[in-house]
């Protein structure tokens, strides 16, 4: 017998006391089995089946289930989350990796909320989804692929009917809400703003739609409620419904402006491998184009798409010319390729296109300043619903008039395009480095408001102010401008003045101070 067995062989001669101890402990080692053995047994989660425990009579609890509002609550804040996370995409230092993959899992929180809700109300008739028109379904992150088409939107119109009549959309005052999933978005149509008779006035601020905060600190400080919101995409970048569905939960346009290069290309880049007119009219682009157009149909609500806006200069991409790698006359077929595209799945029936030049008389070389050149980059009345221009007032050289800023221009606008209404797309005044002395700027939108008083401007149907500050890199010059509207005390008085008047048509609601 080993010394092992020797020390143990007597391990349980203990004093009476001990053995007690070790008694109890033995029944409570006993009936902790039992418990833990009992709870599995009559757990759901457990390995008995159900037909066991329906044999030893043992009656499975029942997992409370949501209600409607719970369900609703959940489905509401993840949809929250997503669109802050898609404005945190859109900036520049998005570090869009990790910040996709959330979204995505959020997206199936969302299509799994969804269907758990349509269970929990009575015949389905309480929508999760829907920030479309009419009830539509379906939450859209960036890739713009909504869930569901919008109920009773016709290929013949847009949206879901509007504010009535042909008045289109009369913005609101703010402060801008986020949509709410389960509460759809009433939209004009296409029809209906086009026929508007208020003149439109928007914004471009920093973030927006994505972040309001910078809109409507800026709509508070004019009093004045915006109908319109601005912002920009590139060619790499899918339909994103958000930005359609947060513009219009505020009652404001979308006008994106549509750029034909990636989104981080500068405007100091006038080629772009790869991203040729003629590399879009060959069908490179047709599949992404053609995904883009379904899922706004799909998203059932109207935008603007400014389409590779101020080309008749030579610092972009799609501009025709030998450093560009542009033929004569590819920008039209490059236009009117991608609206065919879009005609073709459906897609302009909520797409007001816009066609926008710049500013004529600055573009340097006299041939750029032509009639017949403005005329070459004309897609055609049958592809451009409004037509527009950029226009900055930028060095205190000039006279500081509406005149001397947007004369020239639309002139040329009127006869390319006779009959179409224009929209000043992108508008601003600078006085950066004291480039403009301390009244111009605000002369400057003092001449604006009188000439958009002036009958023989009845053509002109609103403006969308750039309200930022911005650094670009024309002809190899890098030059920092601070447009803000609210830069300067005076010129936020002059311009809040401006849009209060009552001759201008400018049928906005007052901020609520």
């Amino acid at each position: 017998m080993s010394d092992l067995i020797r020390s143990t062989s007597t391990w349980w001669a203990q004093s009476s006391k001990h053995a007690r101890r070790t008694a109890i402990g033995t029944v409570a080692i006993v009936l902790v089995l039992g418990l833990i053995t009992w709870t599995v047994w009559v757990s759901p989660a457990g390995p008995v089946s159900s037909a066991v425990q329906t044999a030893l009579g043992v009656t499975p609890p029942k997992a409370k289930q949501p209600t409607a509002a719970e369900l609703s609550a959940k489905l509401d804040a993840a949809q929250q989350t997503i669109w802050k996370l898609e404005g945190k995409l859109d900036s520049s230092g998005a570090q869009a990796g990790s910040r996709a993959e959330e979204i995505t899992r959020l997206k199936a929180q969302i299509a799994s909320l969804q269907s758990d809700l349509g269970a929990a109300t009575s015949g389905g008739k309480a929508s999760a989804g829907g920030s479309g028109p009419a009830g539509s379904s379906g939450a859209s992150g960036p890739s713009g692929s909504a869930a569901g088409t919008a109920a009773g939107a016709s290929d013949s119109g847009a949206g879901s009917g509007g504010t009535g009549g042909t008045s289109g959309t009369g913005g609101t005052a703010g402060p801008s809400k986020d949509p709410v999933a389960s509460e759809p978005i009433t939209t004009p149509t296409k029809a209906q703003i086009l026929g508007q008779q208020s003149r439109w006035y928007g914004l471009y601020t920093t973030q927006s739609p994505f972040n309001w905060a910078e809109y409507d600190r800026v709509s508070q400080e004019v009093g004045r409620a915006t109908n319109m919101v601005g912002y920009f995409q590139g060619f790499d970048q899918d339909f994103n419904a958000s930005a359609v569905q947060r513009s219009w939960a505020n009652g404001r346009l979308p006008m994106m402006t549509w750029e034909t290069v990636p989104a981080k290309t500068g405007n100091d880049q006038p080629y772009v491998e790869g991203y040729t007119n003629q590399d879009i009219v060959s069908g490179k682009f047709d599949d992404y184009l053609a995904s883009y157009a379904r899922a706004l149909k799909a998203n059932g609500m109207p935008v603007v798409i400014r389409l590779d806006h101020e080309m008749n200069g030579q610092w972009y991409n799609w501009s025709e010319g030998s450093k560009q790698q542009n033929a004569p006359g590819s920008y039209v077929a490059m236009w009117q390729h991608v609206h065919d595209v879009f005609q073709a799945n459906g897609a302009n029936d909520y797409v007001i296109w816009n066609w926008s030049p710049s500013r004529i008389d600055k573009l340097g070389n006299p041939k750029y300043q032509t009639l017949d050149y403005m005329r070459q980059y004309y897609p055609g009345a049958d592809y451009v619903d409004w037509v527009g221009m950029s226009g900055y007032y930028r060095t205190a050289t000039e006279q500081p008039t509406f005149q001397n800023t947007f004369g020239a221009t639309l002139a040329q606008l009127r006869q390319v395009a006779p009959g179409k209404h224009v929209l000043l797309n992108e508008i601003g005044a600078t006085e950066t480095g004291g480039s403009v002395s301390d009244s111009q700027k605000s002369q400057w939108i003092d001449s604006l408001f009188d000439a958009l008083a002036d009958p023989a401007n009845r053509d002109v149907i609103g403006f969308a102010y750039f309200s930022q500050v911005a650094t670009t890199i024309v002809d190899g010059a890098r030059t920092t401008n601070d447009w803000r509207l609210d830069s300067r005390a005076d010129s936020l008085a002059t311009f809040a003045e401006g849009i209060a008047r009552t001759d201008t048509d400018y049928d906005l609601q007052e901020v609520k101070q």
